[in-house]
């Protein structure tokens, strides 16, 4: 027994010799990014057009379905907010169940089943999904639209715009978007007291049947099922749905400014300017661009360690955080750096965010810079992955936006792969210099002189968009 012990004790101290003898001074090399295990789903068609994805996972007593209709961009012109107006009424209830019923029988199972204009949700433990389902299938096939629904929903959106019409903040992404893509384009048009209060009833119904339809439809089920009992539930709820052919509208591109503006909205009442400095991009998830501008846009301002963060807000207190995104789209999309900051800072805050914009596009990053910007992304790309709702829009959108087989399986290799020369690039493509458009929303009292100091032109719109012959009085 002793010298068992004794060769225990040995054995411990010579692990702890080696232990002694790293180099910690060294950073150990990191090793090769894994390919993550994301299983293929199964996938099945059903006879009205709806593809059924099936990723089976047994981990958890539950299971989730994500129905989406595939419409791309839609275009709502004078019926602007009928889209969401007629997502809300498919949650009052169906033709054979009152709201109060529906509502009821959701609540029985424990189950979440929600409904939109562009598809459904249900998810609920596994001996309850086949319920579950079926009355998420129920809601998108016999929605009630009853006139007192209507008028309730109705109102409650107009008094949602009139809550919002001094907020700078609901203004500032208004104008942003109409002022970039156009009035006229899906992702430019907004809604108006005036375009709801024209709506009626038979508005709704007319965009359901146009909208809501098995064709371009995608059914993804995830979870504690069988792929064929999946087939099966899927046809028995849904198979026999017949709706409108749904083809994608064609939506031709917006052009940039001409050249860098300031686009400023006076809201006398605001105490703090909305920014976004904005440009359309042509960034796809199918393009070799695609890693490149994630880890660029992240490096310039994706989170707190970002660079707009570090500057506007840790080293000069102009903000509670400063922020960029980069859209990628099978239309355009928009790269969008943005922050609320002080009146009295506002012009400073717009200097910081082109002096950052120009460094990305004219200065490689630091190798040191890089790896931790990766190394940050693929740790939260990471920690997404335990979310079942996340991970469940995979299948679907390797097939909607035509992406390899193995986009996400390879997606921190990928990553992993980006060079500074990458970073380079893609900031110099999708992060324009002299063709920025720089929505200002705030006091125009307080900040217009400091704006026209900047040297860049400043026009003057409204809250809606238009432009207006003058700038208001300093007041």
């Amino acid at each position: 027994m002793k010298k068992l012990i004794l060769i225990a004790v040995g054995a411990l101290f010579i692990q702890y010799t080696q232990a002694q003898n790293i180099n910690r001074a060294k950073e150990p090399t990191p090793g090769p990014a894994p390919v993550l295990k994301i299983k293929d789903p199964v996938i099945y068609k059903l006879a009205n057009g709806i593809t059924v994805l099936v990723v089976e996972d047994h981990r958890l007593p539950k299971v989730t379905a994500n129905y989406l209709i595939d419409a791309n961009a839609v275009t709502e012109g004078e019926k602007a907010g009928v889209l969401n107006l007629m997502g809300s009424m498919l949650n009052e209830g169906t033709k054979s169940m009152p709201k109060a019923a529906f509502d009821e029988a959701v609540d029985k199972l424990g189950a979440n089943v929600s409904l939109s204009w562009n598809g459904g949700y249900a998810s609920s433990l596994t001996r309850y999904f086949k319920k579950a389902f079926g009355l998420m299938g129920l809601g998108l096939k016999e929605p009630a639209f009853t006139q007192e629904s209507f008028d309730k929903l109705k109102s409650q959106e107009l008094t949602s715009l009139k809550a919002q019409a001094r907020s700078a903040k609901a203004i500032a992404g208004r104008v942003t978007n109409a002022l970039a893509y156009g009035k006229n384009h899906p992702d430019g048009e907004f809604e108006t007291e005036e375009s709801i209060q024209k709506l009626t009833l038979q508005d709704v119904k007319n965009f359901y049947a146009k909208y809501i339809t098995p064709s371009r439809g995608y059914l993804t089920i995830t979870g504690d099922i069988k792929p064929a009992d999946a087939q099966l539930l899927a046809a028995k709820v849904l198979g026999s749905w017949q709706g409108a052919k749904l083809t994608l509208e064609k939506i031709a591109d917006a052009p940039n400014a001409a050249k860098t503006e300031i686009d400023l909205v006076d809201v006398p009442t605001a105490v703090q300017s909305e920014i976004h400095i904005v440009n359309l991009t042509s960034l796809k998830m199918n393009s070799p661009d695609y890693f490149p501008a994630l880890i660029a846009n992240y490096i310039l301002g994706g989170g707190a360690q970002s660079r707009l963060f570090m500057n506007l807000r840790e080293k000069h207190s102009f903000t509670y955080g400063a922020y960029s995104s980069l859209g990628a789209s099978r239309l355009q999309g928009l790269f969008d750096a943005s922050a609320s900051v002080r009146n009295a800072k506002t012009d400073s805050a717009v200097n910081e965010f082109l002096a950052e914009i120009k460094k990305m596009r004219s200065e490689k990053v630091s190798d040191e810079e890089l790896k931790n910007a990766k190394a940050l992304y693929a740790g939260s790309f990471a920690r997404g992955l335990e979310d079942p709702a996340r991970t469940a829009t995979f299948a679907s959108n390797i097939l909607i936006y035509n992406l390899p087989k193995d986009f996400y399986k390879t997606y921190l290799q990928k990553v992993n792969a980006v060079t500074v020369d990458d970073v380079l690039r893609v900031a110099q493509k999708y992060m324009l210099g002299d063709n920025l458009r720089i929505v200002v929303v705030g006091s125009a009292g307080q900040i217009t002189d400091g704006l026209k100091k900047t040297g860049i032109p400043v026009n003057m719109f409204d809250k809606y968009a238009a432009p207006v012959a003058a700038p208001a009085v300093k007041q």
